[in-house]
């Protein structure tokens, strides 16, 4: 027995909830107003397209088809604030999975009344609940993982051309049989299901994968960045220790010369000297001595790149912190900086301040430096590149939230804040 085909209105809901799940996930680009609104006005589209298309001749039955993905891939482009190859790959997804829903959903209805047209109460109740059943699953097991803390899907050319071949391979197997005649029978609804199912379980995986590697990828970026900071401070102690000693010996040496010699001019020379090399030693002393490696260190790279760096930091409250964490934090903080003001012409405008102080039971490091320009913020999570973007801030805000803490950039009047506020209960 020859059986009806999927209504177009059903299909068209079916598109529109596969594109829309994304929706969800993904970070929007206008506010919800907006959203909902273009949201309704393209579901109004797509349906009034697929009825007035449902009774065109077979040769145009592929452009048509070809539109409605076209429409999808709008419609996610439009709504979702993410780069069109992350759209298309969104929409080669959205695709298989409603072909999946809305054939799994009108194999159940001929199953059951057979006989009934689609606009009936029973079988209207039965797409609501399949529809509801098929992408509330999805949501939950696949695509809320997704989130809209990265802001991105990072799609390659690779895995959207993998996703857009195997869609449309499973759509093409699919409706393979509906091509010959007295196709429309209940095997044919069943190899379709099962195809678009086999479909979307695939595209399911690669995305698995494509998650994980991303992920790789950050944790790699991120390792580089805690190694690249400890040997930066291993570096930095070792050159330390050599300037002491040879700060020592000349204190020696002027001691030596105050002995014998005994010109008041010398004197006071040599007292000035001695002086200064004490002001020298007292400076970058905030009682944690990896902080006082790593300002001494950046203090000595400032005065070099002519740098204003100035700090006032309480290092007892970082106590608590392996030397790892701290290298992360402060480290990687002066060097974004520094590499910002580093731009800058003008010598005078190279301003770096730093504090490390404890406020209302919690830890605030803060870092400011001088911009001639706006930069680009990065979003909660992203990974843009530039002195104030990249893996860095990622690594502070992992380091951060370690302890319970949270990080937050901030650009006003030409300054660039960068703050980490840590519990103080660390301590």
């Amino acid at each position: 027995m020859a059986l009806p085909d999927i209504p177009r209105l059903y299909t068209a809901l079916a598109e529109w909830l596969a594109c829309f799940l994304y929706v969800l996930a993904l970070r929007p680009r206008f506010r919800r107003t907006a959203t909902v609104l273009i949201a309704v006005v393209w579901l109004v589209g797509m349906g009034t397209f697929l009825q007035l298309t449902g009774h065109v001749p077979i040769v145009w039955w592929i452009p048509c088809m070809a539109a409605a993905v076209a429409a999808m891939y709008l419609l996610i482009l439009l709504i979702c604030d993410i780069p069109a190859m992350d759209a298309g790959y969104c929409c080669a997804r959205a695709f298989i999975l409603a072909e999946f829903a809305a054939s799994l959903e009108w194999q159940l209805h001929c199953l059951l009344w057979p006989e009934r047209p689609g606009s009936h109460p029973l079988p209207l109740l039965l797409m609501a609940v399949v529809y509801a059943a098929v992408y509330g699953f999805v949501f939950w097991f696949d695509v809320r993982r997704m989130g809209r803390e990265n802001g991105t899907l990072g799609a390659t050319g690779r895995s959207l051309i993998s996703a857009v071949v195997m869609a449309v391979t499973a759509f093409a197997v699919s409706n393979l049989s509906f091509a010959q005649a007295n196709s429309n029978t209940m095997s044919v609804f069943y190899i379709r299901t099962l195809v678009d199912f086999a479909g979307v379980l695939i595209l399911s995986i690669q995305q698995e994968q494509l998650r994980e590697s991303r992920l790789h990828e950050e944790l790699s970026a991120m390792d580089n960045v805690l190694h690249r900071q400890y040997e930066q401070y291993r570096q930095s102690k070792e050159s330390i220790h050599l300037l002491n000693r040879r700060y020592h010996d000349l204190k020696v040496k002027i001691a030596a010369i105050k002995a014998e010699h005994d010109p008041g001019k010398q004197a006071a020379a040599l007292d000035e000297m001695e002086s200064g090399i004490r002001m020298y030693e007292a400076q970058n002393k905030t009682g944690n001595p990896v902080l006082d490696t790593l300002l001494t260190a950046k203090s000595l790279y400032c005065q070099q790149h002519e740098i204003n760096l100035t700090c006032v930091a309480n290092g007892h409250l970082l106590d608590f912190m392996p030397t790892a964490d701290i290298c992360t934090i402060v480290g990687t903080a002066l060097d974004n900086a520094t590499e910002s003001v580093e731009a800058i012409p003008d010598t005078e405008k190279r301003l770096i301040r730093t504090a490390v102080y404890a406020r209302n039971g919690f830890i605030m490091l803060r870092f400011e430096n001088y911009c001639e320009t706006g930069p680009e913020l990065p979003a909660e999570g992203g990974s843009r590149a530039g002195a104030h973007g990249g893996y860095g801030i990622k690594s502070i805000r992992a380091t951060a939230q370690k302890y319970g803490g949270t990080v937050t950039v901030h650009f006003e009047n030409n300054w660039f804040t960068l703050r980490v506020l840590l519990p103080e209960t660390q301590k």
